[in-house]
């Protein structure tokens, strides 16, 4: 039987001009410290393709973790509370977490 595991979504805005930081920030600092973390399976960046009416680009950030638990700890971590300060510095909209449970 496959152990149940969950996803994160961290979704805001950008200004178009800062999506490449926001692609840099991420390569060179959020994904060594999320992938450091116990139970993190990996974490991607997406990003909308369709613009938006307030004329930002949307992007996702989903994370990938073997329990809530694991995750719960990570995001607790001074480590990814500090790369999070540096991501937020670039948002323009708050952003909106949800967590899902991967079923298939």
């Amino acid at each position: 039987m496959e152990q149940t595991q969950f996803l994160r979504l961290f979704q805001s805005s950008v200004d178009p001009a800062d999506v490449e930081d926001v692609r840099k920030l991420f390569v060179a600092d959020v994904v060594p410290t999320f992938t450091a973390q116990a139970g993190c399976l990996g974490i991607e960046l997406a990003v909308n393709i369709e613009k938006n009416a307030g004329g930002l680009v949307e992007g996702t950030a989903v994370s990938r973790w073997t329990s809530l638990d694991a995750m719960e700890a990570a995001l607790r971590a001074r480590a990814v509370i500090d790369t999070l300060v540096r991501v937020r510095q670039l948002l323009r909209q708050e952003p909106v977490s949800k967590v899902y449970e991967v079923l298939a």
